[in-house]
C-alpha cells in the first residue's frame, strides 16, 4: 500500500513569526534595545556573538553575560471565501544566551558564546481547517561557539570561531481532512527528530579607525543538521491501515542558513551612540525538504520550499544619561524568505517592522539590562499546494502576526 503516502505528505519545517524564516534574533538584551545592531559595538561581552573580533577592544579582562527573553506571539488566519478562521495558541518561548570573554594579553582574547539562533513553536486551534498541514510544531536549536581573537594593531582585530550546533524538532499533522479511526477520531502523525548535531564556523573583523567610529563584519557559516534517526508515529489509525501506518524511522536534512553581517557605529557626542547593521541571510539553501522513511510501505516525501535570500536593516541608538543609566531605542525591517505560492501555516513568516526599547543600569561590576521588542508582521495573502489523497489543491488565505518580547540580561565584569 505504498500509495498510502499520498495520505501522509510530511512537510517538516520550522516556524517563527518574529524573524525571517525560523531565525531567532534575540542574542543580547543590551544590543536588542538598539534593534540588535551590535556588529560594531565593542563595549560588552555580547560581542562574543555579534562580532568576536571585537573582544580585543573590550576594556575588561574578564566578563560574563547571561540573558533570557519571553516570547508572547500569535498568528491569525482567515479565508473569507470559505469563512475559515483560526489562530495559534503558542506557549511562551524563552530563548537564552550566555557569553564569556577573557583577554590573556594586549593582543589575544578568548570567548565562549552559547545561544539559541533558530527555533520556535506554533500550536494551532484544535480541528482547524489546515490541520492536514500542521497541528503543532516545535523546534529548538542552540549553538556553542568558542572564539579566538587577535588584535594586530590599535585599529584592527580578526577572529575565528568553531560552532557546534544541536537541535531537535517535533511536528504533528493530520493525515488528511477526512481520515479517522472507527470512533471518529482524526488520524494524525507525530514526527520527532531526536537531538542532532553538526559543526560550522564563523569569521569576523573589527576595525576602529578612531575613538568615534567602529566597523564590524561577521560571517557565520551554513550548518545542515542531519536527522538520521528520527521517529514517525501514527495515532487513531483505522484498522484498514493499521499494518501500513505504524511506527517507523525517518531521516531528513534541516538547514541552518549562512549569515553575513556588516555594521558601523559612530559617537556624535560622548553620551550618544548610533549604530547601523545590514544582515544578509542565505535562505536559498532551503530548496526542498526530502524525508526518507525506513518503512517499505512509505515512499520518500518531497516538499518544495524554494526559500529566497533575505535582507535585514537595523538602526539603533543609545544615550548615556549619567554614569549609571543608559536608554536605548531602535528599529529594524526584516524580510521573509517565503516565496509566492509556497506559503504555509507551518512556516508563517511575514515581512515585519520591529520596534525596540531598552534600559541599562551599571553598578560597580554588575550591570542589568532590560529590553522590549514589538514585532508587527505585515498582512499577507498567499496559498500553498497541498498534495494528499486525490487531486492536489490550494490551501491558504490571509495571515497576520505580532509578538511582544520582553527580556532581561545581567553582566559581570572584572577589570
Amino acid at each position: 500500500m505504498k500509495k498510502v503516502l499520498l495520505l501522509a505528505l510530511f512537510m517538516l519545517a520550522y516556524t517563527s513569526i518574529y524573524a525571517g524564516g525560523y531565525r531567532v534574533a534575540l542574542q543580547g538584551q543590551r544590543m536588542l534595545g538598539m534593534a540588535h545592531a551590535g556588529l560594531s559595538v565593542f563595549d560588552n561581552p555580547e560581542t562574543a556573538f555579534f562580532n568576536p573580533a571585537g573582544m580585543s577592544f573590550l576594556k575588561d579582562k574578564f566578563a560574563v553575560s547571561f540573558g533570557v527573553s519571553g516570547i508572547i506571539s500569535k498568528v491569525k488566519f482567515q479565508n473569507e471565501l470559505y469563512n475559515w478562521q483560526a489562530e495559534t495558541q503558542n506557549p511562551v518561548g524563552t530563548p537564552f544566551y550566555l557569553y564569556m570573554t577573557y583577554q590573556t594579553d594586549e593582543h589575544m582574547s578568548f570567548g565562549l558564546a552559547i545561544y539559541t539562533p533558530f527555533g520556535s513553536s506554533a500550536v494551532w486551534d484544535d480541528g482547524w481547517t489546515g490541520s492536514q498541514i500542521v497541528r503543532e510544531i516545535s523546534m529548538k536549536v542552540f549553538y556553542i561557539q568558542p572564539s579566538l581573537a587577535y588584535k594586530f594593531s590599535d585599529m584592527l582585530s580578526l577572529s575565528a570561531s568553531l560552532i557546534m550546533a544541536y537541535g531537535n524538532i517535533e511536528y504533528d499533522k493530520d493525515i488528511n481532512r477526512n481520515l479517522t479511526d472507527e470512533e471518529g477520531n482524526k488520524t494524525y502523525a507525530s514526527l520527532q527528530s531526536g537531538t542532532v548535531s553538526q559543526a560550522g564556523y564563523a569569521l569576523s573583523m573589527a576595525l576602529r579607525p578612531s575613538d568615534k567610529v567602529s566597523i564590524g563584519v561577521n560571517y557565520r557559516s551554513e550548518i545542515i543538521l542531519d536527522a538520521k534517526y528520527g521517529t514517525a508515529e501514527f495515532y487513531n489509525v483505522p484498522d484498514l491501515l493499521s499494518q501500513t501506518l505504524k511506527k517507523t524511522a525517518f531521516s531528513a536534512k534541516l538547514p541552518m542558513p549562512a549569515e553575513l553581517g556588516m555594521g558601523i557605529s559612530v559617537r556624535p557626542t560622548e553620551k550618544l551612540l548610533l549604530a547601523f547593521d545590514y544582515n544578509r541571510t542565505y535562505w536559498s539553501v532551503y530548496e526542498k525538504l526530502i524525508i526518507n522513511f525506513a518503512s517499505d510501505d512509505l515512499d520518500p516525501s518531497i516538499a518544495d520550499k524554494y526559500y529566497q535570500n533575505t535582507n535585514t536593516y537595523r538602526f539603533g541608538a543609545a544615550y548615556q544619561v549619567n554614569d549609571k543609566l543608559a536608554v536605548r531605542a531602535g528599529y529594524y525591517y526584516d524580510e521573509s524568505p517565503l516565496t509566492e505560492g509556497h506559503f504555509s501555516p507551518e512556516t508563517p513568516s511575514l515581512d515585519s517592522n520591529n520596534y525596540t526599547f531598552g534600559i541599562g543600569y551599571q553598578m560597580d561590576r554588575l550591570a542589568v539590562d532590560f529590553s522590549l521588542l514589538y514585532v508587527d508582521g505585515k498582512e499577507r495573502t498567499d496559498y500553498t499546494i497541498v498534495r494528499g489523497e486525490g487531486t492536489p489543491y490550494k490551501f491558504g488565505g490571509t495571515y497576520v502576526s505580532n509578538a511582544i518580547i520582553p527580556g532581561i540580561g545581567i553582566t559581570y565584569k572584572i577589570k
